[in-house]
């Protein structure tokens, strides 16, 4: 549950420029990282990234405090500039090679790197749904009310998209494997 701070710092989003700037500090780079986890591209996710913040702020006075995330309200708009990336014809449809698998401990083996790339190639092969589902649960973090109210759905009905994109990701990742043998 969204706290108190959460909402106080919206309010002053809403009536300053330093308070919109705070806003912007606390919440850039979550967005940064879920538009370059989508694009694949430095620049295109800081554009995309520039682009959610200065419609943030176009629409912050319209914003009405619900109890619900401000990130989820970003992620929304974030989902949105993602899709007109994808919609531009010079846009390039690839998940980037650091989407997944990139590790905080170094270790750079070639089972790791391996498991990394059949993930990614599986993760191509899902349907957008199902891919945006697995993306804002395992590499966003977000929880079933956050990823629900990002994707304006039930938690409910998050929970059970969520486990049906994982069956459907764990055949892909069988069925390489099989191919492998």
């Amino acid at each position: 549950m969204p706290s108190a701070g959460e909402r106080a710092l919206l309010e002053r989003a809403q009536t300053s420029a330093a308070g919109f700037g705070a806003m912007f500090d606390a919440y850039y780079d979550r967005i940064y990282a879920y538009a370059y986890r989508r694009v694949g591209t430095r620049a295109a996710a800081e554009d995309i990234a520039a682009s959610v913040f200065e419609d943030a702020l176009r629409g912050i006075r319209r914003v009405r405090w619900q109890g619900k995330p401000i990130l989820a309200w970003l992620y929304r708009i974030a989902a949105r500039r993602v899709a007109d990336f994808y919609r531009d014809p010079r846009a390039h449809v690839e998940l980037g090679a650091e989407t997944v698998g990139a590790t905080d401990d170094g270790h750079d083996g070639i089972e790791t790197q391996e498991e990394y790339a059949a993930v990614r190639r599986a993760l191509a092969r899902l349907g957008e749904r199902d891919r945006e589902i697995l993306l804002l649960a395992f590499f966003d973090e977000l929880d079933g009310k956050a990823i629900a109210l990002t994707l304006e759905c039930t938690p409910n009905n998050a929970y059970v998209r969520l486990h049906r994109a994982l069956k459907k990701l764990r055949v892909l990742l069988n069925d390489e494997m099989r191919e492998k043998e």
